[in-house]
């Protein structure tokens, strides 16, 4: 590892209740699928980091999330019951509690673009410590948190969690840094969401994946920006 110690966490709710907003499009056994392949893409991306990471932390209550997790030789917490972003959060945040100075990088597991360029990128922007950096996310929320300590600010992933976070950082005397990353601003939540991931025509799993779908068009407020 280069530098001081910094972990990518990923949360990952349980596949059959992900991306219930895009159930007038895809089934449940689609849905299941899409996360999963959106999780594979973000692990991928993670793999790729090298000695960029001290490693990958996955925070689940889904055995299969857990075992997919485990092919990526992430470590695995398992949660007995889906308990919510943040507390999840605060249990890993608890569990790097002895290292002082670990960094932590969280992202979101529905964040097929990501590429390992954007997470060295966030590694060199908390470098120093203390330090916050984040990716605002196209509905107002947060994409990528990273943070040194890890637990130098509580988590507020929700409705508009990018400003609270960027409140909270303010608040604990750091000034937060905001990484441009239009493609990680891209969430996957809402069907005209769907046709705009696919007007980018990644090469990932995600990608091939919803190309095998009958996808009803929908107009996209994103195509354009991206």
């Amino acid at each position: 590892m280069i530098g001081r110690e910094t972990w990518a966490v990923v949360l990952v709710k349980t596949f059959r209740l992900a991306k219930q907003r895009l159930a007038t499009v895809l089934d449940e056994s689609q849905r299941v699928h899409l996360a999963h392949s959106m999780l594979e893409d973000v692990l991928c991306a993670l793999d790729a980091c090298g000695e960029q990471l001290s490693g990958v932390i996955v925070v689940t209550a889904d055995e299969d999330a857990a075992a997919l997790a485990r092919r990526y030789s992430a470590v695995v917490l398992m949660e007995t019951a889906a308990v919510g972003l943040n507390e999840a959060l605060a249990r890993v945040i608890d569990h790097l509690a002895a290292r002082r100075e670990a960094g932590i990088i969280v992202v979101p597991a529905d964040l097929p673009h990501l590429s390992p360029f954007e997470i060295e990128e966030a590694v060199d922007l908390i470098s120093r410590i203390p330090a916050v950096a984040l990716v605002r996310a196209s509905d107002g929320g947060t994409n990528l948190l990273a943070c040194r300590p890890a637990g130098v600010i509580k988590p507020r992933f929700g409705p508009d969690s990018f400003n609270a976070h960027c409140v909270a950082a303010a608040r604990a005397g750091v000034t937060p840094t905001v990484l441009f990353a239009p493609r990680l601003g891209l969430d996957i939540d809402r069907p005209d969401d769907l046709v705009a991931f696919m007007s980018l025509g990644s090469a990932t799993r995600t990608h091939a994946y919803l190309s095998t779908l009958d996808l009803p068009p929908s107009p996209s407020r994103f195509a354009q920006q991206c």
